[in-house]
């Protein structure tokens, strides 16, 4: 990777805090963070501080970027509301994802640049799959695509020369569904794709650190493994950042410690609610939706519950499953984050989700080299049944499963196949 492809590096510091410099391009990064839409609230303070190193120390950095982050998040989510159903970033994701299923190993946001990118595609190669060719956009490439100028797509065959059959695909592909395509055959020019960079933020990558009166700094101790960018940082956090970036996502396997003057409250999840056992026996145990933990350390500080409970988004099921960069083990969503989830699959690659409904219904779909497959799970019965299905069979049972706390694979009709356990 040459300077030129790692972008413009920050300037050097203006003043040992952080000047008015360093705050125009943090909130710059920042915007930026947000509107690719891949990473939590946490996590883009953790790669701010990272991308302005040597401007101030990490902690004030950090200072500064916490209520940037919540300003961006707040008017990244109130924008949302008025796009349109279909974006153009859901346009590219469906192509890409077309692309993908028809044997073009087409990646989103695939490294750090063009020369990482032609080296490490071939490593992302589905196994079992013999691939036609390949197509990606690079992480430069999002940035400008946020910043209004679109997405060039590099496209071609495995260990050969260049391919204006494979472009032409990935054009068609593209063209599909709606977009505007700048090519003109050349193989020596990547795809143009001019577009409106909108990609919506749901469940855990919606959620925002507002600030809270009467908050407290605890110490947080996790009980269980608990990795991955959704995880929280041991150590002291503000309580109210602990509520509302962590809490409602605690897994199913992870107990979590919340220490505050000599005393201490452990919380588990029970389905969508959260149960605080306190160490201090006078203190009885006390369970709120998954959304108010707040309560929980407000108890454990002697403090009035206080405030409105919050309202419970549409749908819940506890999710485990395995994609690229990321995996998850019994987490708790709602509907709108499940539906992101299974859209994101990529094709042909194994990746899978198993979602539970509240009452212990089972619905697994994975993406296999024939397609992608849907099925029930029924413990009791030792059975198995299902069938390969369109993405939008899937995202109906699951909204299902979410909302009715029912499975409905069977009602999909068709040629189910049924497998025994015993």
């Amino acid at each position: 990777m040459t300077d030129d492809e790692a972008g413009t590096a920050p300037a050097p510091a203006d003043t040992a805090t952080g000047g008015e410099r360093t705050r125009t391009e943090l909130r710059a990064f920042v915007r930026r963070q947000v509107a690719l839409a891949e990473r939590p609230a946490a996590a883009i303070v953790a790669e701010t501080v990272e991308y302005l190193h040597g401007r101030a120390e990490p902690d004030r950095l950090a200072e500064l970027a916490w209520p940037v982050v919540a300003e961006e998040l707040t008017a990244h989510l109130a924008a949302q509301e008025s796009w349109p159903e279909v974006t153009d970033s859901d346009r590219l994701t469906a192509a890409f994802r077309a692309l993908t299923a028809a044997g073009i190993v087409a990646r989103e946001n695939f490294t750090c640049c063009q020369n990482c990118g032609l080296g490490e595609i071939g490593a992302d190669v589905p196994r079992g799959v013999e691939p036609r060719g390949y197509a990606f956009y690079h992480q430069q490439d999002a940035e400008h695509g946020v910043e209004g100028a679109g997405v060039y797509v590099a496209y071609g065959l495995f260990e050969q020369p260049p391919s204006a059959e494979v472009g032409e695909e990935v054009a068609a592909a593209l063209r599909a569904q709606g977009l505007t395509v700048h090519w003109d055959g050349d193989v020596a020019s990547r795809i143009h794709v001019p577009l409106r960079w909108r990609r919506r933020r749901v469940g855990r990558l919606a959620a925002v650190p507002t600030p809270v009166d009467e908050d407290v700094e605890v110490d947080v101790e996790l009980l269980g493994e608990w990795t991955g960018v959704h995880a929280p940082a041991e150590g002291s956090v503000p309580a109210g950042r602990i509520a509302a970036l962590h809490l409602p996502w605690l897994p199913g396997a992870v107990r979590m410690r919340l220490s505050w003057e000599g005393r201490s409250v452990e919380v588990r999840r029970a389905g969508d609610t959260l149960v605080g056992t306190y160490a201090d026996p006078g203190v009885p145990e006390l369970t709120v939706g998954r959304h108010d933990g707040l309560a929980l350390v407000r108890r454990l500080c002697g403090l009035p519950p206080g405030g409105v409970p919050a309202p419970a988004p549409v749908g819940f099921l506890e999710v485990t499953g395995d994609q690229a960069g990321w995996s998850d083990r019994a987490v708790p969503v709602d509907l709108a984050e499940v539906l992101a989830l299974v859209r994101a699959m990529r094709p042909l690659s194994y990746d899978f989700l198993t979602c539970v409904g509240r009452s212990g219904g089972c619905v697994q779909t994975t993406w296999e080299p024939k397609g992608l497959w849907v099925e029930e799970l029924d413990t009791e019965a030792g059975l198995v049944v299902g069938r390969f299905a369109t993405l939008a069979e899937v995202e109906r049972v699951l909204t299902v499963l979410a909302v009715e706390d029912r499975v409905a694979v069977r009602e999909l009709g068709g040629e189910l196949t049924t497998m025994n356990l015993r």
